[in-house]
Parts: C-alpha cells; sequence; structure tokens
C-alpha cells in the first residue's frame, strides 16, 4: 500500500513556477542573464561568426557588393542540478505546518547558489558549461580583469564598464557581492547626492548604477567582489520543469557509503529535488571586434575604495564622482 504522504511526482505549476521565481530573485545568473526556455536537452543557438558589411552603390542599376554573413552554433545542454534533504514526519502529518512555506525558500536558495557558483566561477560546473572548474564566466576569455586603480570604487566600476564598451559591447547589468555594499553605499557625487539609484521591476524594487541594475548576492569567491558586462550573451537554458520525490523508506547515503539518513528507523522522510538548466557564452562580434569581444569585466572593488575619509559638515564624503 503506498504512504499518504507520498507526493512523488512533478512539482504542481503553482509550486514550480513560485520555486523557479524564487530561484531567480536569489541567482544573479537568472536575473541577469538572457533565459532560454529549453524544451529538449540540448539546443543550438545560431550564432553570426562574422559581421555582415553595407555599402552605397553609387548610380542606379549598378552591381551591389557581397558580404558574408556566417553563423556558427552553440549548444545549451540541460544539465541536471539537484539537492536531497529530510523532512521529520511530524512536519508532513501536522496540518498546522505549510510544508511547502517552510521548504521552498531553502530549495530557491541551493537551486541559485549551485548555478551561481557553477556559471560565474566554474564551481561545481557539468563539463558543458563555460570553463568548467576554470573560473567560468571569470575565465579570461570571457573577462577582462580591471585591476585596482581609480579615485575610489565607484570609478571602478565605470572603468570596468569602459573595458566592455570599448568593444563595442553595451552594459546591462552589474553583478556584485553582497559585501561591496557597503563599500559603494557611502560614495555620493560632488553635489553630495547618492550615486546609486533604483528601479521597480516587476513589482520589487531593484538597484542600480550608472542607469543599469546591480544585483547583490553572497559569493564564494574570494579575489574579485564585481563584475559588469554584456548579460545578453549570457545565454541561461531552464527547463520549466522541477521534479521531486518523497520517499518515507528512502536511505540517503554519503560518499563513502556511510548512511546519514534512514527514513524508515528516524520517521523521516527524504526529500529529492531536482531541475536541469543549461549555460553557454557568447562572444559577440562587432565593429570593434570582428572576432568576437568578451562580453564581460571583473574587478575587485574592495581594493580600489579610498580610506575613510571625515564627514563634510553636510554629512557627505567628497571623494566620487558622477
Amino acid at each position: 500500500m503506498p504512504h499518504p504522504l507520498n507526493f512523488s511526482g512533478v512539482i504542481p505549476d503553482e509550486f514550480s513556477a513560485q520555486i523557479i521565481q524564487e530561484a531567480i530573485q536569489q541567482s544573479i545568473v537568472l536575473q541577469l542573464g538572457n533565459i532560454l526556455p529549453m524544451g529538449t536537452a540540448i539546443t543550438d543557438l545560431p550564432v553570426p561568426k562574422t559581421l555582415p558589411t553595407a555599402s552605397f552603390t553609387g548610380a542606379p542599376g549598378s552591381k551591389k557588393p557581397w558580404t558574408d554573413v556566417m553563423l556558427e552554433p552553440k549548444s545549451v545542454h540541460a544539465e541536471e542540478v539537484a539537492a536531497i534533504t529530510a523532512i521529520p514526519d511530524a512536519y508532513l502529518e501536522d496540518s498546522t505546518i505549510n510544508l511547502w512555506a517552510w521548504v521552498r525558500p531553502r530549495l530557491a536558495e541551493a537551486i541559485a547558489v549551485a548555478i551561481d557558483n557553477a556559471v560565474l566561477f566554474g564551481i561545481g560546473a557539468p563539463a558543458t558549461f563555460p570553463s568548467p572548474g576554470a573560473g567560468g564566466l571569470t575565465n579570461n576569455a570571457w573577462s577582462d580583469l580591471i585591476g585596482p586603480a581609480g579615485l575610489d570604487a565607484v570609478d571602478g566600476v565605470n572603468q570596468a564598464m569602459a573595458s566592455v564598451e570599448r568593444q563595442g559591447i553595451a552594459v546591462t547589468g552589474h553583478a556584485a557581492d553582497l559585501v561591496t555594499k557597503s563599500v559603494l553605499r557611502g560614495v555620493r557625487d560632488q553635489n553630495g547626492s547618492l550615486l546609486l539609484g533604483v528601479d521597480q521591476v516587476e513589482g520589487r524594487q531593484v538597484p542600480t548604477m550608472y542607469g543599469v541594475p546591480i544585483v547583490y548576492q553572497p559569493w564564494s569567491s574570494a579575489t574579485l567582489d564585481f563584475i559588469t558586462g554584456g548579460w545578453q550573451n549570457l545565454v541561461v537554458g531552464l527547463r520549466q520543469d522541477i521534479r521531486y520525490n518523497l520517499d518515507p523508506s528512502g536511505v540517503v547515503t554519503g560518499a563513502g557509503g556511510q548512511v546519514i539518513v534512514s527514513g524508515f528507523e528516524s520517521n523521516t522522510t527524504p526529500l529529492k529535488v531536482w531541475a536541469r538548466v543549461g549555460a553557454v557564452i557568447i562572444n559577440p562580434v562587432t565593429v570593434k571586434t570582428p572576432n568576437g569581444g568578451k562580453p564581460f569585466a571583473r574587478a575587485r572593488l574592495a581594493t580600489i575604495a579610498p580610506p575613510d575619509t571625515p564627514l563634510e559638515d553636510s554629512g557627505t564624503r567628497a571623494s566620487a564622482k558622477k
């Protein structure tokens, strides 16, 4: 006889959509990247390899100039991201406890952290992800490193943006370690106004800097704390189905085979959650970089920030610029 609390299968649409939305709000990659809904395990994207040109022909009826348009495929492979936890049976059986309200935010956070670590830094990344184990998006193939120079941290952001724009690529967003908030928060222009702005996006406030959104999340990287660039060139394949399985008799083992949780013995139900996500980075061809540019730049703003200086009478700092 099946266990009465066996809800194995596909998470109901309303729960799946809520988990995905919460994962997006906690993930830099899902907020700033170019989301591609995937219907199959592998999706091929046609990407320009050369930049076509056009010219004026002169007199009517004259010969039209030839230009070459070459495309190359970029493949997005949907890879599985998963987690296993365990829920005490008392919580499952207690009608006063909303199981999903308790578990859902933690599942979303786990998915978001795994995706960001894999895509941004190559940590735990599958072989089909950009530079797995070798820096991910922050690898030299995709981003320039901006040295610790500048008048202040905001000027460091400007220099990082300039590195991307020099390649003919528009900056669409910034990603920053949560600790950089304290570096940027007090920097003001010469009139004493804050340089950081706020936009409303889908009913919530999103911080902005130099007119584009900036997303803060705690990072595992200790070598850099800021990434900027044209995030439309980071394509993130996302399957809309998040699956789960609750097994009250399940046994969870560690890497060495030791038993971590035995559902039958401990009155605890293991919960397995998994989804499929893919990622690929495009080196776009532009008039400034016909062979393909680096769409991102990275920096460590904490090393650019000047020492604390006494506040002026107005309560503002005088070091920053627009």
